[in-house]
């Protein structure tokens, strides 16, 4: 029996209930046998005998003259034949001895019964080993004719022969049959009603699972057949309402990322059309510069538009699996210190102080090189775009304290952070905070108003992607006493 399976089994629990019905019911029918049948049946035994004797003296008695041949034999068989059903021995003797028996050559036998000798040993049989028969003389009667006794009408039944006890060779054995039956049939009876209760729960579950309600349970705690199938039926039901719980937490991610992505959609499409309509009417005067301001913004927005799109498109294909990774042995030190050296002039221009403390000289892990970059340029640029100028990002790299196996990226700023409650979002799709200005963007954090914040608002969503089809992980938590702090850790190569 598999590992699964194991456990009480309702077949054994059946075959005890029905075993326990039998025994019980064929001990009552041997009490009622013996107490009750037993006694009836040996009453009227004894009396046919008595009658059959007294009719044999009588028969006996009236015969003159000398004996026929087989006609005493043919007497004491007919009066045998009276008895009923049952061994039994009837014999006559006389002064002399018994003149016959029937069956016949009983007549030793009868002896011992009358005198009550030890049974005879068979050949070879140790002496001491037999016990004495338990016979019963049920009837004697003399036969006289006038005053003279001409000898006497013995019948014997044995109380036990080899058979077996006497009421299963009569009868009474009839009775036990329709006695076991009875017993049998009312416990099987309770035992399929309580089968059937039982099968029931379970197709009220499946009936209420299909109208939709995944909140039934049975609640069956045997450990038997049924019992076991009804807890895997619960736990079916309970992952079908999980199920039910993520496809429509899917089905609410997919309308609001429609509607975040018609949103931002329609911001730049917005603008290009205001700037587009503005320099075709005649009615609105223009000045040269105000004419290269207008196209200005529209390649902005244009700009702003693509990248949107763009990042749509690669976010769509990481999650899909459609963007396979090629991984390789990378050196992150190396990876992070080149990417740092390259955005410093971009930082300083904006304002901004760049740091980078690296730890390790060097940090293997097993990566696509590609994509990793890809994940810090992201939290470089998000930082370029909502941290405040004159403010401090700290790019740091090392092993976490809890783990000797993995390394942690940490991008750190003093700048205003985000409120508590905000942390756990930053990584959605479009998510607006309501950080310190309101309504920013995912990582908006307030300042860097004069800068660019022309996001897509997708850049920290791809992160977490790419994380985590690395097998790493990505986490943002508030820095003390203000600011924020993102966290990449990502296994180590073996």
């Amino acid at each position: 029996m598999s590992a699964h399976t194991r456990g009480r089994s309702l077949f054994w629990a059946i075959s005890g209930v029905f075993l326990l019905a039998v025994v019980v019911g064929t001990l009552v029918q041997i009490l009622v046998a013996v107490a009750v049948l037993r006694p009836l049946e040996a009453r009227e035994s004894r009396t046919r005998a008595e009658l059959a004797a007294s009719g044999l003296a009588g028969e006996i008695a009236a015969v003159s003259g000398p004996w026929r041949a087989g006609q005493l034999h043919a007497l004491l068989e007919k009066h045998r034949a009276t008895l009923g059903h049952g061994p039994a021995v009837v014999g006559y003797r006389d002064g002399v001895g018994w003149r016959d028996t029937d069956p016949p050559d009983r007549g030793r036998f009868l002896d011992r019964v009358l005198i009550g000798a030890p049974p005879e040993r068979r050949p070879g049989e140790p002496s001491g080993l037999r016990p004495r028969p338990r016979q019963d003389v049920i009837a004697r009667r003399p036969v006289m004719r006038g005053a003279e006794r001409l000898g006497e009408v013995v019948v014997v039944r044995p109380l036990w022969p080899r058979s077996g006890p006497p009421f299963f060779a009569s009868e009474t054995a009839l009775l036990f049959l329709p006695i076991a039956v009875i017993v049998s049939v009312v416990v099987g009876l309770v035992l399929v009603r309580m089968l059937v209760r039982r099968l029931r729960a379970m197709e009220t579950l499946a009936a209420r699972v299909a109208e939709g309600d995944l909140a039934v349970r049975i609640g069956d705690t045997s450990g038997d057949e049924i019992g076991r199938l009804a807890q895997r039926l619960d736990r079916m039901t309970e992952r079908l309402a999980e199920a039910r719980r993520r496809v429509d937490a899917t089905e609410q991610q997919r309308r609001q990322l429609f509607a975040d992505i018609t949103h931002e959609l329609v911001t730049p499409l917005t603008s290009i059309r205001g700037y587009a309509e503005t320099l075709l009417d005649p009615g609105v005067p223009k000045s040269d510069d105000e004419r290269a301001r207008y196209v200005r913004g529209v390649l902005e927005e244009s700009r702003r538009l693509d990248r949107l799109i763009r990042d749509l498109f690669e976010l769509a294909r990481l999650e899909a699996g459609a963007s396979p990774l090629e991984k390789e042995p990378l050196d992150w030190a190396a990876l992070c210190r080149n990417t740092a050296e390259r955005f410093e002039p971009r930082f300083r221009i904006a304002g901004l102080r760049l740091v980078w403390r690296e730890s390790p000289a060097e940090a293997w892990i097993e990566a696509d090189g590609h994509r990793l970059e890809q994940v810090l340029e992201n939290l470089l640029v998000n930082a370029l775009r909502y941290v405040p100028a004159g403010a401090t990002v700290e790019l740091a790299l090392g092993r976490p304290p809890e783990s000797d196996s993995r390394f942690r990226l940490t991008v750190s700023d003093d700048g205003l952070g985000l409120p508590p409650g905000e942390l756990a979002h930053v990584f959605e799709r479009f998510y607006r905070a309501a950080g310190p200005l309101g309504g920013a963007s995912a990582g908006d954090r307030g300042g860097a108003s004069a800068r660019d914040r022309g996001g897509s608002g997708l850049g920290l969503a791809i992160v977490r992607e790419i994380v985590t089809r690395h097998g790493g992980t990505v986490a943002a938590r508030a820095r003390e006493p203000h600011g924020l702090v993102i966290m990449v850790e990502m296994p180590a190569r073996p």
